[in-house]
């Protein structure tokens, strides 16, 4: 079951910081000089409370002050500007505040970075005060504070209440909204940004972070004072990405080479890549994993396009188009796939309403790279469908073998509880619909008596090469293999496969490069690790009026 959570709208306000040292002279002295804070929503502490509780990835915020000039003789300089976000505490829940001074203030440059100070969310929430005012005591870097410097902070706290207590709400769809909208010829994003990773080696949001539910509200009334938090967003984002660029793939811009991370999967790829699949069909097909260690033989049915199409124009529209998909599986529960063009209608409907909310500058504002977290898609009124927490799980690939994870729910002991939950849904006749996040993917999962089907609108995710999202069927018929120097070995069949794909084809070679690393005796932290291992089953239901 679920841990029950609190959910809080949290304001935070910088007032006062104290300790500066006086400016002393004529006026130009200091007219140069600033300062500024900069709030970092870091979330809760590493490794507390995991187990089953939703993990939204999205990029951790950062906020800041506007840069304030240090009048001559003074020692301290104020702010108005206030911070807000929804929370879902669990535990410890840091909030760490940046204070910079200097010429040209600019929060990268770490020379003018002078002293840090944190806070516990949870613990000033437990004190159930509506507005709590504490002075920071700052942990001087250099000589530039006093030894006494604080930083008068004001925290206030709202309960958010959802409705009923156990889901996060979708609104309804308008009548507008479900129908595809025409595309423009030019893609959002100019065609930088794309959908996570492409390869099936890789799966999903977000944000490397612990277990809670957060969503930014708004920032500053002042719009550049966001500016310097999103573009520390965007390029966290991307950094994750191309930190694993030869193995893990995104869509291939025109002036960038693929590369493949070794030959032998190279090699063993070809078959898959060289064979067109026939689109609205279902086809038994032989898959090789990234590293060359498995060999996946089920059935698949193809779309004839994927979200990055020129038709759908979804780039980064996945946690859009899995919302659309769980809606209509839910909505047609007796059917195991859409039939004809309806799979492209799924795809370019989800696109759509992402580009919908890629022309709110509201959302550009918290997601500059326009890649949204399925927290945001939840409340953006897509479609009438539910997250339900309690039915709802989050573990992490192979914790056991990263000491600082020692302990944590496995993936493994969650897919246990899944099919537990599957058996139970299907001797009443009822099918499950699963939102899967991991490494800033969605994707689908649905399950019944029958099987289990991975739906995903990333077509690069099934093999490489392809562009059109794809259904892949475990039932009876499925076989996983393990492919030896000159032999293969059979796993697993059945439905059981779906558990043996997710983790030798989407999560074998993020596993393998981090635990090589810390084999080595490399400390790899554990942010980093939840980023990359962790993986969330977010159950949906349809609501009560649909």
């Amino acid at each position: 079951m679920a841990k029950k959570v609190r959910k809080l709208h949290v304001t935070v306000k910088p007032v006062r910081l104290d300790g500066l040292p006086a400016i002393l002279g004529d006026e130009t002295a200091g007219k140069n000089l600033s300062a500024m804070v900069e709030v970092k929503w870091k979330g809760p502490v590493s490794g507390f409370g995991l187990g089953f509780v939703p993990f939204y990835r999205s990029n951790r915020p950062v906020n800041h002050t506007s840069s304030k000039p240090i009048a001559l003789g003074s020692n301290h300089v104020e702010w108005e500007e206030e911070f807000e976000r929804v929370c879902c505490i669990v535990g410890p829940w840091n909030l760490s505040f940046n204070v910079f001074y200097g010429e040209n203030m600019d929060a990268k440059n770490k020379k003018s970075l002078i002293g840090k100070a944190s806070l516990d969310l949870s613990e000033l929430a437990s004190k159930q005060e509506s507005t709590v005012e504490r002075k920071l005591l700052i942990r001087s870097k250099g000589s530039v504070l006093s030894k006494e410097a604080t930083l008068m902070v004001n925290v206030t706290f709202s309960e958010v209440r959802t409705e009923p207590d156990d889901f996060m709400q979708l609104g309804q769809i308008s009548v507008d909204s479900a129908i595809p909208k025409k595309k423009s010829t030019s893609r959002r994003g100019g065609g930088s940004h794309f959908d996570s990773f492409s390869s099936p080696a890789t799966a999903s949001s977000s944000g490397g972070r612990s277990p809670v539910v957060e969503t930014v509200l708004f920032s500053s009334p002042d719009e550049n004072q966001s500016e310097p938090g999103q573009k520390a967003g965007f390029n966290w984002w991307k950094r994750r990405r191309l930190s694993f660029s030869m193995t893990w793939r995104r869509e291939p811009r025109e002036d960038e080479v693929t590369k493949t991370s070794t030959k032998p999967s190279e090699e063993l790829e070809k078959p898959a890549t060289e064979i067109p699949i026939e689109a609205n069909k279902w086809v038994m097909k032989d898959l090789v994993s990234r590293d060359g260690k498995s060999k996946l033989k089920s059935e698949v049915y193809l779309a004839s396009i994927d979200q990055r199409s020129e038709q759908a124009a979804g780039e980064a529209a996945c946690a859009a188009v899995a919302v659309v998909v769980a809606h209509w599986f839910h909505a047609n529960p007796k059917l195991i796939n859409p039939s004809g063009t309806e799979f492209d209608s799924l795809i370019t409907q989800g696109s759509s309403l992402w580009q919908s909310l890629c022309d709110k500058e509201s959302y550009l504002r918290l997601f500059p790279n326009r890649h949204f977290d399925l927290e945001t898609i939840v409340s953006a009124n897509l479609r009438p469908v539910r997250v339900c927490t309690d039915k709802s799980f989050t573990g992490l690939f192979s914790p056991e073998r990263f000491a600082s994870l020692d302990g944590l729910m496995s993936f493994d002991q969650i897919w246990d509880e899944v099919e537990k939950e599957v058996a139970l849904a299907s001797s009443n006749g009822e099918t499950r619909v699963y939102i899967v996040s991991w490494n800033d993917h969605f994707f689908v999962v649905k399950a019944d008596l029958d099987g289990f089907c991975v739906i995903d609108s990333l077509g690069e995710r099934l093999f490489e090469g392809c562009k059109q999202a794809y259904i892949l069927k475990f039932d009876d018929s499925s076989l996983m293999y393990e492919k030896e120097e000159s032999s293969e070995k059979l796993v697993c069949e059945g439905k059981k496969c779906c558990r043996e794909y997710i983790k030798s084809f989407l999560a074998a070679i993020p596993v393998a490069e981090l635990a090589a690393k810390e084999e080595k005796g490399n400390v790899v932290d554990v942010s980093l690790l939840h980023e990359r291992l962790q993986i969330d089953l977010h159950h949906i239901i349809l609501t009560s009026s649909d």
